[in-house]
C-alpha cells in the first residue's frame, strides 16, 4: 500500500511518519518525498496541522540513474522532513500534502495519528491484527504478514499464500525457526528467499522495509475449515549507540505470522459426470495428429493439449475410445507450468496409434470434463474429430511374405557324385566345435537380456517411485556439480542453496515425494516412516537446519569451513546411498 495517488509528468508525492502512536513528550517526524525524472525545484505546501506544532525542518536531494536494455532512466528524489510536537492528546488526521508544478497539483493521502499521555502504555489498534513486535525504547515495529489469494476455495482449487516480513528498521539477520506444514493440502513452494533483500512500502502512513520470505501454491485435498500453521522467524536488527563510548548492539526478536482461516468446500455431487477425473479450474483442449496419410505397420501420434489454469498436475488424462483395427499404447504425459505460481500452464498427452488394416479411419471427439469454481458448475469440452487414411504397406500385419527362389540353371547333362562316402558324421563335427556353442550361448543370453530389459522398461513406466529411485544417482551427480562449483568460487549463499537442494532432491527421489514442496518436517516424517536410525535422522535434520540458517542468517564462512560442510554432506549422501528406501510398512 502506498500513499501516492497522482501521477503526471513522471512526478509523484509520498508522505509518511515514523510512528502512528506517540506520547505528548515525543516528537513526530513527517517526511514528504517528491520524485521526478528531472530537477523540478518544487516544494511541498504544508497545510494547517491540527494538534501539532512544527518545531524543526530539514531537506535533502539525491539522483539515481538506471540502465536497462541500453535505455537510461533518471530519478530525482527530494526529501523534506518536519519535526512535529503534539499539543494535546487524541486522534488526529494529517491532511494531504500538496505540491504544485507547471500549473498542476500533486498530492498524497491522509495519515491518521494517535497522541496519548506520556505515561500511557497504549498500543496501536492494528498491532494485534498484524502481530507486531514493538520495541518502544528503540521505536521498532516488525510483523510477518501472510496474505492468501483466496479465503474460500473448492477441493482441488489452487490458491497462493505469500509471506512478507515488514520492519520499520533495516534487518541485519534472519533465521527461519518454523515453516508452515499445510496439512490437508498439496503444497508447492514457488519462491524462497535466498538472501536478505527488501523493497519499501508505506502502510497506514509508516514506511516499512518489506522482505519477501516465501510464496506457496496450495491444492486442498478435502473439504474442511482450516486454520493454517504459522510461520516463525528470528530477526535481528541493530540498536544504535547511546553515547560516544557505546558501539551499539544487535537485538534479536521472535516473530510469528498472523492467523489465517481457509474454508475448503466439497465439489458438488449433483451434475458430476462419470468421466470426471478431478480437474478443477478453467481449461481449453485441442488435438493434433502427426500424419493423416500412412501405411499399415506405421505409427501415428495423437497429441492432446489441455491448457488453462487450475490443478493441472492433479487430474488424469482423457481415455481414448476403442477404435477397431487400431492398436493403442498407454499415453505419455508432460506438464508445462508457468511461473511464478505454477497455477497456469498446459498438460500435453501423446497417444501412439498403430493401424492394422488399410482404410479410412475416423477418430471421434474426445471429451474432457472439469469443475469451474467461478460458476460452480461442471463443464465438458471436446476435441474436433480427425480423419486419416491408411494404405497397404509392404508388410501387412498378421501375414508372412516369402522370397521366391531363382530357377536352377543346369550347366551339364550328367551329374557325377564327387563324394560317395556318408557325410553325416560331419554334422557331429560341427556340433563339437567351440564356436558353435559360443553362438548358441550368445543367442540365449541375448534373449534373456531382451526379456530383462523389457521387464525393466515396463516397471519404469508403471512405477514412478521405482523410476525416481533409478535416476536418483544421476540427478545427484548434477546437484553435486553445482555444490562443487559454488565451493570453488567461494559462493557462500550458492553453496548452501545447492547443498540443501542436493540433499532434499536425493531423499525426495529415494522416497518418491515432492522435492520442491518438501520442508524439513516433511522429510524427517518420511524418514521416520522408512525406519531409518534415529542418529542418522538427527544428523540429516541438523544439516538441513544448518543450511537453512546459513541462507537466511547472512553468516560468513571461510573456504576451509565450506570444505568441511561439503565433506559432511558427502558423508550423509554416501550413507543414504547404502540405505534401502523401497520397503515401507
Amino acid at each position: 500500500m502506498t500513499t501516492t495517488v497522482c501521477f503526471a509528468d513522471n512526478i509523484s508525492v509520498t508522505s509518511y511518519v515514523d510512528k502512528n502512536t506517540l506520547s505528548l513528550n515525543e516528537l513526530l517526524n513527517l517526511t514528504i518525498e517528491i520524485k521526478s525524472d528531472e530537477q523540478i525545484g518544487a516544494e511541498p505546501e504544508i497545510p494547517q496541522l491540527t494538534g501539532f506544532q512544527i518545531v524543526g525542518q530539514s531537506s535533502s536531494s539525491s539522483t539515481s540513474i538506471e540502465i536497462i536494455n541500453n535505455e537510461m532512466s533518471r530519478t530525482v528524489k527530494q526529501s523534506f522532513t518536519y519535526s512535529l510536537r503534539p499539543l494535546k492528546t487524541g486522534s488526529f488526521t494529517i491532511p494531504p500534502i500538496y505540491t504544485k508544478y507547471k500549473n498542476k497539483t500533486y498530492r498524497s493521502k491522509t495519515i491518521n495519528v494517535i497522541v496519548v499521555e506520556a505515561s500511557s502504555n497504549y498500543q496501536q489498534p492494528n498491532q494485534k491484527k498484524l502481530k507486531n513486535t514493538n520495541d518502544s525504547s528503540n521505536n521498532v515495529q516488525i510483523f510477518l504478514q501472510a496474505t492468501p489469494s483466496k479465503s474460500e476455495v473448492f477441493v482441488g482449487e489452487p490458491f497462493t499464500i505469500k509471506y512478507v516480513l515488514y520492519s520499520n528498521k533495516g534487518l541485519v539477520g534472519l533465521n527461519a525457526e518454523k515453516m508452515p506444514e499445510f496439512a490437508g493440502f498439496v503444497k508447492e513452494e514457488t519462491f524462497q528467499a535466498k538472501n536478505i533483500t527488501h523493497t519499501l512500502e508505506v502502510i497506514k502512513g509508516i514506511r516499512y522495509y518489506a522482505y519477501r520470505i516465501s510464496n506457496y501454491t496450495l491444492f486442498p485435498t478435502y473439504a474442511s475449515n482450516f486454520t493454517m500453521d504459522k510461520m516463525e522467524l528470528l530477526c535481528a536488527y541493530e540498536v544504535p549507540a547511546k553515547s560516544f563510548f557505546d558501539f551499539g548492539t544487535t537485538k534479536r526478536v521472535y516473530i510469528q505470522s498472523n492467523t489465517l482461516g481457509i474454508r475448503v468446500k466439497p465439489l458438488p455431487l449433483e451434475g458430476q459426470p462419470k468421466n470426471f477425473s478431478g480437474a478443477v479450474g478453467q481449461y481449453d483442449i485441442k488435438s493434433d495428429l502427426s500424419s493423416k496419410l500412412l501405411k499399415t505397420g506405421e505409427s501415428v501420434t495423437l497429441t492432446l493439449t489441455i491448457s488453462g489454469s487450475g490443478n493441472i498436475r492433479m487430474f488424469e488424462p482423457p481415455t481414448l475410445p476403442i477404435i477397431p483395427n487400431i492398436d493403442t499404447f498407454p499415453p505419455e504425459e508432460c506438464d508445462d507450468l508457468y511461473h511464478p505460481d505454477n497455477i497456469s500452464g498446459k498438460k500435453v498427452i501423446k497417444y501412439i496409434l498403430i493401424p492394422e488394416e488399410p482404410g479410412t479411419y475416423d477418430l471421434p471427439q474426445i471429451s474432457f470434463t472439469y469443475f469451474e469454481p467461478r460458476s460452480e458448475t461442471y463443464k465438458t469440452i471436446y476435441t474436433k474429430p480427425v480423419t486419416f487414411t491408411v494404405e497397404k504397406g509392404k508388410v501387412t500385419p498378421g501375414s508372412l511374405s516369402y522370397i521366391r527362389p531363382q530357377d536352377i540353371d543346369i550347366q551339364g547333362l550328367d551329374i557325377h557324385f564327387i563324394i560317395t562316402k556318408n557325410t553325416i558324421t560331419d554334422y557331429k563335427l560341427i556340433i563339437s566345435q567351440a564356436w558353435f556353442w559360443i553362438l548358441i550361448i550368445i543367442s540365449l543370453l541375448s534373449i534373456v537380456a531382451a526379456m530383462i530389459i523389457k521387464k525393466e522398461r515396463e516397471k519404469l513406466l508403471q512405477d514412478k517411485g521405482y523410476y525416481r529411485t533409478r535416476i536418483s544417482n544421476k540427478h545427484l551427480q548434477k546437484d553435486i556439480g553445482k555444490v562443487q562449483a559454488a565451493l570453488k568460487s567461494d559462493d557462500i549463499s550458492g553453496f548452501f542453496v545447492a547443498a540443501d537442494n542436493a540433499l532434499k532432491n536425493f531423499i525426495a527421489n529415494k522416497c518418491n515425494i515432492s522435492a520442491g514442496a518438501s520442508t524439513i518436517q516433511d522429510i524427517i516424517a518420511e524418514l521416520h516412516k522408512r525406519e531409518l536410525q534415529e542418529e542418522f535422522i538427527d544428523e540429516i535434520t541438523n544439516f538441513l537446519k544448518m543450511t537453512d540458517n546459513a541462507r537466511f542468517g547472512g553468516m560468513q564462512f571461510s573456504h576451509e569451513a565450506l570444505e568441511e560442510k561439503y565433506r559432511e554432506l558427502n558423508n550423509i549422501l554416501q550413507n543414504l546411498s547404502k540405505t534401502k528406501f523401497r520397503k515401507k510398512r
